[in-house]
């Protein structure tokens, strides 16, 4: 039964790294490189950050955890442009896909520096259908039972390329990644509807801990919460 189980969870795991190779592979290629590369150039503004290379490090569908000199992450673009780790003058490109995520940042780091965790999920903004981005997760785990993060692309600057000029609180399952992220009022009602029937439980936490509903680091802490406890049978 446990072979049985872990079949399609391996089978899926080697169409993740065949499809993410394509995108690379793709995005590399001279022809297709240059044009995004030629478009990053003339890009003044939807980078996340002021568009300089932080250090950071990349993680493949292979599982791998692969720190970098520099990368950045042009949100608009939806791609990641990371330096070789041999060659810092030569880099490459990876869209949305193509890595199970990347952190920019140092683990310790204070400020800028400070360590940001972004993975791939689906999002969905409204009526409009479901697309893959790049979010930054806020949660301190990347799948517990919900996940709490940032879209830094959303509305009419999400289909124009653009960074939205504020970006959009987004939740879902950190468990299910085939099911969306969805926008989240910051106020108490809708984050405590988030928990079900241990609703009254992260009610008392957050008043002994002094958490308010309608800041997001708070929020997430009490979602941290919930997941930790979420998981006890």
């Amino acid at each position: 039964m446990l072979v049985a189980c872990l079949q399609p969870a391996a089978a899926q795991t080697s169409r993740d790294q065949i499809e993410a190779r394509a995108l690379y592979r793709q995005a590399n290629a001279k022809a297709a490189s240059a044009v995004l590369r030629a478009s990053l150039a003339r890009q003044a503004s939807g980078f996340f950050g002021d568009g300089s290379f932080q250090p950071g490090a990349l993680r493949t569908f292979d599982g791998r955890y692969r720190p970098v000199p520099g990368l950045r992450f042009h949100a608009g673009l939806h791609v990641i442009e990371a330096q070789d780790s041999i060659d810092t003058d030569s880099t490459h490109l990876w869209p949305v896909g193509s890595l199970r995520g990347f952190d920019l940042g140092e683990a310790g780091g204070v400020g800028t520096a400070a360590l940001r965790r972004f993975r791939p999920r689906l999002v969905k903004e409204g009526s409009a259908g479901t697309r893959r981005d790049f979010v930054e997760v806020l949660t301190a785990v990347d799948a517990g039972p919900l996940l709490l993060a940032w879209l830094y692309t959303s509305g009419a600057d999400a289909a124009a390329g653009r960074l939205s000029f504020a970006p959009m609180l987004l939740v879902g399952p950190g468990n299910e990644p085939e099911e969306p992220l969805r926008p989240l009022d910051l106020n108490q009602a809708a984050v405590l509807r988030l928990f079900g029937k241990r609703a009254d439980d992260m009610r008392t936490f957050a008043d002994t801990q002094h958490l308010h509903f309608d800041q997001p680091a708070e929020v997430a802490r009490i979602i941290d919460r919930y997941n930790r406890v979420a998981v006890v049978k």
